[in-house]
């Protein structure tokens, strides 16, 4: 394999992880949850209360999207690390088991921020060593395409097999198995059911494939517009 090739892939892989990472972070947004609530039809949810909260807090609980928007918000603080601790107790619609597994995914989570800090140092000093050959505008418009090709091969295979890949996802990050949940008890599920977990998934896809893609053409014309040198003979 050539030490181009090798750069490339060295750079794609660290381009995909920082990408990722970062439209994740973009799309754990108030703004995605709605977008995606008023796209489906679901801004409205009843959820159970768990037992031992029935006494002071009732049954059922019937929250409006802005109502589900205030659930989210504290949740995903939580996961990216904004806020030190989970929403609750008092009326807290979640049980021990689902505050653990939350807790696990806020572990998760942040050892993806760091991995994206880490895949951001190695693409940028690959990137400048490049530079200093006067290779970079060609190792981003290649590691551009490789990275977005990569990604939208993976966005397919999620649309046929969405479940089986969302599962292996879990068992390889939460090897614990404390992410089962039974879906007619979880409010963890009613608050984030399949419809919200495939919207983001999609949308962090097309959105990394998008800017990858945006970033090749761009250097690519560059690479056009460059002045082409010639040596002169002796």
């Amino acid at each position: 394999m050539s030490s181009h090739r090798v750069e490339v892939a060295i750079f794609a892989i660290a381009f995909a992880i920082f990408g990722l990472v970062a439209f994740a972070l973009a799309w754990s947004g108030d703004w995605a949850y709605a977008a995606l609530a008023n796209a489906t039809g679901n801004t409205r949810n009843t959820f159970v209360v768990p037992v031992e909260r029935r006494d002071a807090c009732g049954q059922e609980l019937h929250m409006d999207l802005s109502e589900l928007l205030g659930q989210h918000r504290h949740w995903a603080a939580y996961v990216i690390g904004t806020v030190g601790f989970p929403p609750g107790p008092a009326c807290s619609l979640f049980t021990a088991d689902e505050y653990a597994h939350m807790a696990d995914v806020r572990n998760v989570f942040r050892g993806a921020e760091v991995a994206a800090v880490l895949a951001l140092a190695v693409a940028a000093f690959r990137l400048r060593r490049a530079r200093r050959d006067g290779d970079a505008l060609r190792l981003v418009r290649d590691g551009g395409v490789v990275a977005a090709s990569g990604v939208a091969v993976v966005g397919i295979v999620a649309v046929f097999a969405f479940d089986q890949l969302f599962l292996l996802f879990h068992e390889l990050f939460f090897p614990q198995g404390n992410f089962l949940f039974d879906s007619a008890t979880s409010n963890l599920l009613r608050l984030y059911p399949e419809w919200y977990w495939q919207g983001v998934t999609a949308g962090v896809a097309v959105s990394f494939i998008a800017a990858a893609l945006l970033a090749a053409v761009g250097t690519h014309l560059a690479l056009r517009r460059a002045p082409t040198k010639y040596t002169r003979a002796a």
